[in-house]
């Protein structure tokens, strides 16, 4: 069943587009979209919140993320923009599918 996570991130005051671009710089969308089942990435900001949305075929795909040995390779350059740290063992929440209304769309602008 595919899944979606969301992954929450509180950067300090006037950090939100600097963990953009250490997202960027450092290719983490990308190293995600190495793992096997991972349909997705989306970095999403807010006035006090980063939001690192995941598409995955399924849980396994995502438990492969958390075990990928890369996946925490920035997070002393990240937790220096954070309030709140990430550790290891950081999990966005895990959603399923239950209803679905609206268009589908590609190449938010």
């Amino acid at each position: 069943m595919m899944i979606r996570t969301v992954l929450a991130l509180k950067p300090k005051t006037g950090q939100a587009d600097a963990v953009v671009d250490l997202f960027e710089a450092e290719g983490i969308v990308e190293r995600a979209l190495t793992v096997e089942g991972c349909l997705g990435v989306e970095v999403w900001t807010g006035p006090d919140e980063v939001l690192v949305v995941g598409t995955w075929t399924d849980a396994r795909a995502y438990q492969d993320w958390i075990e990928h040995p890369r996946r925490n390779s920035n997070n002393g350059a990240l937790n220096e923009l954070l309030e709140v740290p990430i550790t290891a063992h950081s999990r966005g929440g895990c959603y399923a599918l239950a209803l679905f209304g609206g268009k589908v769309t590609e190449g938010w602008s």
